[in-house]
């Protein structure tokens, strides 16, 4: 009996710490980028858009890489979130490459998302940008 009450304490305080970690996550856009032919020209192997954040709100950017044929795109997405000139977020750190990157917003405005491919390759990646509250 005394077994049967602490198995179901721990399956009650398992449950009550999942559903507390446990947290919404709304999608606002997803960025797809594809990189056939790698340009001497940085700017052309780039691709960005300008999102509206919100002071206060969590966003996460979620990478997924090889969308197509991974023989030919090899590509790591490198994302990065400028306020104007700077560089605020990316999902690399330390020379370690993340497949989420979470920025917390600090003032309401407009931001660049930038994405390009690590280390020059060819890449078909789509980025989501999701809301976690």
């Amino acid at each position: 009996m005394k077994l049967l009450r602490s198995a179901i304490f721990l399956v009650i305080l398992v449950g009550a710490t999942y559903s507390a970690q446990a947290q919404k996550e709304i999608f606002i856009k997803q960025v797809e980028f594809k990189l056939d032919e790698v340009s001497d020209i940085d700017y052309e192997n780039e691709y960005f858009i300008t999102l509206k954040l919100n002071k206060g709100t969590k966003y996460i950017f979620r990478v997924t890489n090889h969308i197509e044929d991974p023989n030919f795109y090899t590509g790591e997405a490198i994302v990065e979130l400028m306020e104007a000139d700077t560089r605020i977020m990316t999902n690399i750190f330390d020379g370690q490459y993340f497949k989420e990157a979470v920025f917390v917003c600090s003032a309401t405005g407009f931001y660049d998302l930038l994405v390009k491919f690590r280390d020059n390759k060819k890449g078909n990646s789509v980025v989501e940008v999701i809301i976690k509250q």
